[in-house]
């Protein structure tokens, strides 16, 4: 077994089970795309499946990992290595030679690594790793193999095709890709224990070599459990046409229906989608897109000093685009598997910093046409309104270990909304009366914050 002291520590450090991923096959179906490459190899937006299968273990505590390998194994040991490498965990290869007479056998063969209680996989199923949480928290009290199910199956993309369960309860009576009746989908995730390798065995022996003949042993002696999915996102992917489908299904569940506001939601979530989608297939990382937003809105700032008609409408496009671009440096971070504490804290410095620089330029470019001094007490009551409702909402977090009130008042006094009406206030000619109104909603939306504060504590 290959390591580096780094990896090996790490390894086995980790209080996760090791995940055995089934990657051995051709994958025939997506040569079309792949090129004869090996279908782990396949790309999706920026990550090949197979990276993307580890990297939603590691987001578990996954570190040690056992890749079984059959098709282009010469073409697959290299990238495994440097893999290995790159993502700081334990990487064996397991070639099964015997690959072609199905995946029960691919599973089999990584049975002299593993002894202990550990994830399967599928390498061409993108997933939520929460899903596998899920599987985790469940195997906690059992000791039979378990499996992740979806029971919607108006969600599954090509149900035809999907393996099908039949449930008693959370038991598994049977699996396949028969015809109905059944009550969920297969999603390929699994939590197993050493005993599936006992009945791969046996059904080895009665010349059947697929996983769901190995299952159907477990079956029999009702050592086999499913655990529901709820709404979480997976995706199988097989042909063209499911891995375009699957790039639209991963986009679309970079949404964050809890946390966006209105606007976020309807207009700037389905454009900053489609700029990521470019994005993450170049080397800019999620920093460097929180700076690339920060920027852009500079330089709205900017046009806005200038005063004018013309010079204020294009500043207010930009602040538009300053903050749709601001929206995929997440994006970015979670297709790639980047979310960092110091990037999320890094981001909200220079929000702030753009939010100020822009009511400067809106009052600047105000002030040249009222130069009074008034204009200027309008713009600290604005730029508290703005700074205090990013600073409070924290702060609620940190007192009461809860997110803030939602609702009608806490999505109004978000930033993708401030932004907004003042964009719609410069169309108008008239974005300095637009700051006012979103600054006073701020102020509103920090004395509701603070009186929900003051109930729960009560």
């Amino acid at each position: 077994m290959r390591m580096t002291v780094g990896t090996a520590v790490q390894a086995f450090t980790s209080t996760a089970p090791p995940a055995v991923i089934l990657a051995a096959g051709e994958g025939h179906r997506l040569n079309g795309v792949n090129r004869g490459s090996p279908k782990p190899l396949t790309p999706v937006l920026g990550l090949t499946l197979l990276e993307r299968a580890i990297l939603s273990c590691k987001e578990v505590g996954v570190l040690e990992f056992y890749v079984v390998i059959g098709y282009h194994a010469d073409k697959m040991i290299p990238y495994l290595r440097a893999l290995e490498q790159r993502l700081s965990v334990l990487i064996q290869p397991v070639e099964n030679l015997n690959w072609r007479e199905g995946n029960g056998s691919s599973a089999l063969s990584a049975a002299p690594y593993v002894s202990r209680p550990f994830l399967l996989l599928m390498c061409d199923h993108l997933f939520d790793p929460a899903i596998l949480r899920l599987l985790l928290s469940a195997g906690k009290n059992t000791t039979d193999c378990l499996l992740a199910v979806d029971c919607h199956p108006d969600h599954v993309f090509d149900l035809d095709d999907a393996t099908k369960v039949q449930l008693d309860g959370d038991v598994v009576t049977r699996i396949g890709k028969g015809p109905p009746p059944f009550d969920a989908v297969d999603t390929g995730l699994f939590l197993c224990q050493p005993t599936l390798f006992q009945a791969l065995e046996v059904a080895k022996d009665k010349g059947q070599h697929s996983l769901s003949a190995g299952l159907a042993e477990l079956i029999r002696s009702r050592e086999f459990r499913a655990v529901t999915i709820g709404g979480r996102f997976w995706f199988d992917v097989d042909t063209p046409k499911s891995l375009s489908r699957a790039k639209s299904a991963l986009l679309q569940s970079l949404s964050k229906p809890d946390d966006d506001g209105f606007i976020s939601r309807y207009l700037n979530r389905p454009v900053s989608r489609q700029i990521s989608e470019i994005l993450v297939r170049t080397p800019i990382s999620p920093n460097g897109i929180s700076l690339m937003s920060f920027t852009v809105g500079i330089i709205g700032a900017v046009m806005f000093c200038l005063g004018g008609y013309i010079w204020t409408i294009l500043a207010g496009l930009v602040i538009q685009l300053s903050s749709i671009i601001d929206g995929c440096d997440g994006e970015i971070a979670r297709l790639r598997f980047q979310s960092t504490k110091f990037g999320g804290w890094f981001d909200t410095i220079l929000d702030r910093y753009a939010d100020t620089a822009i009511v400067a330029g809106v009052s600047f470019g105000y002030w040249l046409a009222h130069p009074h001094a008034a204009v200027w007490l309008g713009t600290i009551f604005a730029l508290t309104g703005f700074i205090m409702a990013s600073y409070v909402k924290k702060e609620y977090v940190i007192r009461y270990q809860s997110k803030p009130p939602g609702g009608l008042i806490g999505r109004l006094i978000k930033r993708d909304l401030r932004i907004f009406a003042i964009m719609l206030g410069a169309i108008a000619n008239r974005p300095y009366e637009a700051m006012l109104l979103v600054g006073f909603l701020s102020h509103v939306g920090i004395v509701w914050i603070l009186l929900k504060g003051h109930r729960q504590m009560r």
